[in-house]
């Protein structure tokens, strides 16, 4: 196999920058405990024991299992990690007939693929098909009132997070649901790396909340935890911040799995773009024409790009898949490459997590993974029962830039798995959803055990219905439906959906997030949707969810519509916690920030087409927006060194990588702008043609970006030691970092909030009418000043200037409201000193 692909590079004249090769390894047994020998689990473990002897890790997660204790199984990709905890939950089912077992997948393509297997092995054990269930969100396969008496009668529970969340927990007062919990004795938690950033951290806490009501529940009866995964740093840590529990780690120490030989290929090419995938494209053509049958998968990071390679290749042995698909689509395809009628498919991530098609001999990936744990899970699909190839195909600085090689980035750990748990406002949405749960529940415990102080805190707030007023537009998101309206991913979005047709009784079909459809799905863009091109013809927005409607075209041109986008990035003077450094050339400061993203028309063959010239024709062709707040971090510099285009550039996409790599941030939770940035005061913006900006693309944001400010100087080390071993390749050049940190060195804190002279205070003065937009469902809001405080109102631990003011709207309404929150260009916003010891007023021009 090696000498074929080999000789195809060679025909084709494509470069090899660098080869790694994988050696083989044999494998190792050992006993398991007699628990599981039992005749009913005997024909369960037929195909894999020899004499009453797994792989070693195997063994040894099993016997920590059958001592009760919860197991982190951490070994490479085709392990068997999957037998160990199906075994045991069907032991743990066969000895105990109330028990149930919940398993969460994070993909439903994942659940989908491994819930032939629980029902292969469920029914190996003498268990009914009827006991494992795979809820989803289709409501075609299991009506939504059917749900309860679903997971009532079942055993096997298996459903994404995101259900759990949404449906299980968001209806816990439902008689059948919390029965379940209460019987719920084995809690298992599959590809557990995947769990990290916003995702993960609001897993954790949807862990933590389950586990408060099994406690609630059963107060004597203990969840049993099992997670796997093949690609994590520190497994025990990282399990244990994701669930509050201790656990066992079963790791590559004690791997007992043989492996195959495998060969690791970096081959120079494009990455993206038209250029890459003609390129992949071209490179499948040859695979495909080996006379040996040969499957493959590929990767790629772009759902379009996906589609637009395999309308290429046009033929029936390879199929796309992606996120967004309905789910018999994505059935089809799965079980049509788990059967071996496709040669092969081109994906997203979608399929790089645990999906066992052991035929696979190559794979490639279209430019370097995000991350390194996305490398090892892609190429663990190839190379199972024979041996494989990987090859990357990317630019030949692609490992260079970072000071490494091809053999370094293999060599070298994954990255840890972050999370978020102290992010106050991740707490705020989970306490709120936590607080829900607990009124379902009839339970009014001030201190639920298994949470932080911090947490309890927001609890606390949610309960007595007063915060501090930076929680206010969480608040407002969530609702009197915080599981729906909180979703674990990201929140704040409209729905999308694309409809076949401009009739509204047109069903709809397929999902695409906000962000994407405005790149992807604008007015008059042509889309591929498995296989079926479209023309986008239509926008039809509600409160709530955007139907895009689509056409079927006949159009085949490779040349597709590009969207003509306006992104501009607003900073209106709202400095989070007085956190800035300023200097006589500038500032760096962590920011409320405004996002405006629009389509405002299309490019096509050099050509522009601007939806207000197209409107004349079809109304349809409008321009669509995307605005939400977050917060970032803005570097402003003032110097000539720092003009050009091309050196901004640089410097954020410089610290946006690092700080994607360096705090594990999956890439879509932040984003930069060295473009049409705005700085002002309140609605006075003006462009600043100096700034840099990288902030939480989270609604709302999350704080993700603030290390930036608070850690720039150990960041611009980085930056040197990547100069050091990298010179022309690193990602900041050696004279933009000398400009860099002689700025950087020049700053000095500065406080943003307030004026302080001696003992007083810039307030405003009481009686003024100002405007806040800190509720962002209802708008700017006007209040009337009754009155400033300067105290640690909340008990956060640091005192804070708020308003107590009048509600113009709802006069008898008093709140209060915090001093960055006010828009200063209100109706009547004047300011003077306050001393908060005295209670004294003096006009600013006596101070």
């Amino acid at each position: 196999m090696f000498e074929t692909i080999e000789t195809l590079i060679s025909d084709l004249k494509l470069n090899v920058v660098e080869c790694v090769s994988l050696d083989r390894r044999r494998q190792s047994r050992a006993r398991i405990p007699d628990t599981y020998l039992d005749r009913h689990l005997a024909p369960v473990i037929a195909d894999e024991a020899v004499n009453g002897r797994l792989w070693k890790h195997q063994a040894r997660a099993l016997r920590h299992l059958d001592g009760g204790r919860n197991v982190v199984i951490s070994t490479g990709t085709a392990s068997g990690k999957s037998l160990i905890f199906q075994l045991h939950a069907l032991h743990r089912l066969l000895t105990e007939p109330r028990s149930k077992v919940l398993v969460l997948y994070p993909l439903r393509a994942l659940a989908s693929d491994q819930l032939v297997s629980w029902q292969n092995r469920t029914e190996l054990a003498g268990l009914k098909p009827e006991e494992v269930a795979y809820i989803t969100s289709d409501t075609k396969t299991i009506a939504y009132s059917d749900r309860p008496n679903v997971i009532e009668r079942a055993r096997i529970v298996i459903m994404t997070p995101d259900l759990c969340h949404r449906w299980l927990m968001g209806n816990i007062k439902n008689p059948k649901i919390s029965q379940f919990l209460k019987d719920l004795s084995i809690l298992v938690v599959d590809e557990a790396h995947v769990y990290e950033s916003v995702f993960g951290s609001n897993v954790a806490f949807l862990i933590r909340r389950m586990l408060t009501a099994k406690r609630r529940l059963a107060a004597q009866a203990k969840l049993q935890v099992i997670a796997a995964t093949a690609t994590i740093d520190e497994p025990a840590k990282h399990l244990e911040q994701l669930t509050g529990l201790k656990f066992r780690v079963v790791d590559e120490d004690d791997n007992g799995a043989p492996t195959r030989q495998r060969r690791i290929l970096h081959i120079e090419g494009e990455e993206r773009g038209a250029d890459g995938e003609n390129a992949m494209a071209n490179l499948i053509h040859e695979i495909c024409a080996i006379k040996k049958r040969q499957r493959f998968i590929v990767f790629m990071d772009s759902r379009q790009g996906v589609e637009r390679i395999v309308e290429q290749v046009n033929t029936q042995d390879v199929k796309p898949y992606r996120s967004g698909y309905e789910p018999e689509d994505r059935e089809e395809i799965e079980t049509a490459l788990r059967d071996g009628l496709l040669r092969g498919v081109v994906s997203t991530s979608a399929l790089e997590l645990g999906i066992d098609i052991p035929d696979l001999e190559i794979g490639v990936n279209l430019g370097v993974p995000q991350s390194r744990k996305q490398f090892r899970q892609r190429l663990g699909r190839v190379g199972r029962n024979s041996p494989g190839m990987f090859i990357v195909v990317a630019p030949r600085n692609a490992f260079r830039q970072y000071g490494e090689t091809l053999s370094d980035y293999y060599d070298s750990s994954v990255e840890p798995s972050y999370l978020y748990l102290d992010n106050r406002f991740i707490q705020f949405a989970n306490a709120r959803c936590l607080k829900h749960e607990m009124d379902g529940l009839n339970w009014n415990s001030s201190r639920p055990a298994g949470w932080s102080d911090d947490f309890r805190d927001k609890l606390k707030f949610v309960r007595d219905g007063i915060w501090p007023p930076e929680y206010n537009n969480i608040d407002a998101r969530g609702s009197d439906s915080p599981h729906h309206n909180y979703p674990l991913r990201q929140f704040g979005e409209k729905n999308i959906r694309f409809q076949r047709g401009t009739s509204e009784s047109a069903n709809p079909f397929g999902e695409i997030s906000h962000q994407q459809a405005i790149r992807e799905a604008f007015p008059g863009a042509h889309y591929i949707h498995n296989t079926k091109r479209y023309k986008v013809v239509k926008w039809r927005e509600s409160f709530d969810a955007i139907n895009i409607c689509l056409q079927s075209t006949k159009d085949r041109r490779h040349v597709f519509p590009v969207p003509w986008n306006s992104f501009v990035v607003n900073v209106p003077d709202g400095i989070v916690g007085g956190r800035i450094k300023r200097g006589n050339s500038g500032f760096i400061a962590e920011a409320e920030i405004h996002v405006n993203e629009s389509v405002e028309g299309y490019r096509l063959s050099g050509n522009t087409y601007r939806y207000k010239d197209l409107q004349a024709k079809d109304r349809n062709m409008k321009p669509q927006r995307r605005r939400f707040d977050t917060t970032g971090v803005v570097v402003k510099i003032e110097e000539d060194w720092f003009k050009s285009q091309a050196v901004k550039g640089e410097v954020a996409r410089g610290l946006y990588d690092l700080l994607c790599r360096d705090k594990s941030i999956a890439p879509h939770d932040i984003d930069t702008s060295h473009a049409n940035v705005r700085i002002g005061r309140g609605t006075q913006l003006q462009p600043a043609n100096d700034a840099i900006i990288i902030y939480d693309s989270v609604y709302g944001g999350l704080r993700l970006t603030e290390s930036l400010f608070d850690e720039i100087d150990g960041y611009m080390e980085q930056l040197r030691r990547a100069v050091e071993i990298a010179g022309e390749d690193a990602k900041v050049s050696e004279d933009t970092l000398d400009s860099l940190q002689a700025w950087l060195g020049a700053l000095h804190s500065s406080d943003a909030a307030v004026v302080v002279d001696s003992d007083w205070l810039s307030v405003y003065r009481p009686g003024c009418v100002v405007s806040t937009s800190k509720n962002y469902l209802a708008g700017d809001t006007e209040y009337e000043i009754i009155r400033p405080e300067y105290d640690d109102r909340f008990g956060i631990g640091n005192p804070q200037l708020i308003y107590i003011c009048k509600s113009i709207a709802q006069p008898s309404q008093l709140e209060p409201i915090n001093h960055e929150s006010i828009d200063p260009f209100g109706r009547n916003s004047e300011m003077v000193l306050w001393n908060p010891d005295t209670g004294e007023y003096r006009e600013l021009e006596d101070g």
